[in-house]
């Protein structure tokens, strides 16, 4: 019997599969996500953005109230210093010697608009920057702030240079005081009502849409900075009859003044716009009584020169069934002679002459033309024209007492005109407050180019 003979080489190719190259691994099976899968996890990444959103835009909001008040502090601190220089006197308190400084020769009335307060110079120096006067709570601004922020090197009001209202998002408080720690010197724009003492915050999510809203500021939110240089996130609780920070500002002692503090909102008040050929209508009421500013600002424009032919025109064309009467004012009275006359054409002509005299000068003080008007001449329709803010005793505040007094019964018409290049030129709360108390309008006129 042979030998048998194996060949190793032989047998491990034999024990291999056929085909089979030796060094191949078998691949593992791999499965791909269900649709279900992917929706679970699309769900949870929708979820997670849901929970988070809210609280980046909320973190966001936050920010922009929070640089608000960085705005805020340094228009304090721009106020504090001013007031170091001026007596501890603000902007609006500075006496007459110190307007003329401020003002330079051409100092006629001063104006206690934020936009010509903001562009005094020395304010422009420690500002700093047209942008500290803009909210990153209210881009609706934005573009008028660009704008600013080109003038910014050459602004004056005594040279006409003034900021345009709508490039400032904040307002200053009459009252404020820097020996009356606990007042409050400037506020966002968003407040209800030109009073703090009737005030709250205006939300951009109030609907319909109020004119003072800022589209970064919710209803009750709003920022404000206090003479003591404490900037606040403030909510509705500070404002109104019993505000926790409105109270001490109104019963705050000391300083400039020995009243209350005013609660009033400089640069504050709606109106309805409209040219100065048209303001003086006429239909409504029997016996219209006209009261116009010649002070010395009146020059600018030529606007005593506009209002007078405006004025003249708008008599022409009342019938004769009606009266009127007219006062020119300044820092004293200028009254038509005679008494009141009936709109016939002759009578017009007979008293255009003495109209077209009037010349501008002085300051702007309308009390005694406003109390003559009731106690004499007894209209029943009274017009009061201005291009700047009363300078009188009480100022804007006393005009609006004496009327108030004397118009009992509320039973004439009181309508009032703003006239000048911007309306935030004029007192508009003082303007709108009367027109309001007295059943009348408050009417905006733009002097020399559109506001």
């Amino acid at each position: 019997m042979g030998t048998l003979h194996i060949d190793p080489l032989a047998f491990r190719f034999a024990a291999s599969p056929v085909n089979t190259p030796p060094d191949f691994q078998p691949r593992s099976h791999r499965r791909g996500f269900t649709l279900v899968e992917l929706l679970v996890v699309m769900g949870i990444i929708g979820l997670l953005a849901a929970l988070l959103l809210p609280a980046l835009s909320r973190g966001k909001a936050k920010a922009h109230r929070i640089k608000c008040l960085n705005n805020l502090s340094t228009i304090g601190k721009a106020l504090t210093m001013y007031g170091h220089e001026f007596e501890e006197r603000l902007p609006w308190q500075i006496l007459e010697p110190q307007q003329r400084v401020q003002l330079g020769s051409k100092w006629s009335d001063f104006t206690l608009a934020p936009a010509a307060i903001f562009s005094l110079p020395p304010m422009v120096r420690e500002i700093g920057k047209a942008q500290v006067l803009l909210s990153p709570c209210d881009p609706e601004r934005a573009v008028f702030n660009e704008k600013a922020e080109a003038m910014w090197g050459g602004l004056d009001p005594a040279k006409n240079k003034i900021l345009p209202d709508d490039a400032i998002s904040y307002l200053l408080i009459e009252g404020g005081d820097l020996a009356r720690p606990t007042t409050v010197l400037a506020v966002t724009r968003n407040i209800s009502d030109c009073d703090l003492r009737q005030a709250r915050w205006v939300g951009a999510d109030e609907q319909p849409v109020i004119d003072e809203a800022m589209a970064g500021l919710m209803r009750g939110e709003g920022q404000l900075v206090m003479a003591d240089a404490s900037a606040h996130l403030s909510n509705d609780t500070d404002l109104g009859p019993k505000g926790l920070i409105i109270v001490p500002h109104i019963k705050s002692a000391g300083g400039n003044s020995v009243e209350e503090a005013s609660a009033h909102a400089l640069g504050c008040g709606s109106f309805v716009r409209m040219p100065i050929t048209e303001v003086f209508v006429t239909e409504p009421g029997n016996h219209h009584t006209f009261i116009i500013d010649k002070s010395g600002s009146m020059t600018a424009d030529g606007r005593l020169n506009e209002a007078k032919n405006a004025l003249l025109n708008a008599l022409y064309e009342t019938p004769p069934t009606k009266k009127f009467y007219i006062f020119f004012f300044d820092s004293s009275t200028k009254p038509m002679v005679g008494g009141p006359r009936h709109a016939f054409r002759f009578q017009v002509d007979l008293i255009r002459p003495w109209v077209e005299k009037q010349s501008p000068g002085g300051s702007t003080d309308p009390r005694a033309a406003i109390r003559d008007a009731f106690e004499r001449i007894q209209p029943d329709t009274i017009w009061i024209l201005t291009d700047g803010w009363f300078n009188g005793a009480g100022r804007g505040a006393g005009v609006r007492q004496l009327i108030t007094e004397l118009n009992t019964n509320r039973l004439v018409r009181v309508n009032t005109v703003g006239y000048a290049r911007t309306s935030s030129q004029v007192d508009r709360r003082t303007l709108s407050a009367i027109a309001s108390d007295n059943n009348g309008t408050f009417f905006f006129s733009p002097s020399g180019h559109r506001d």
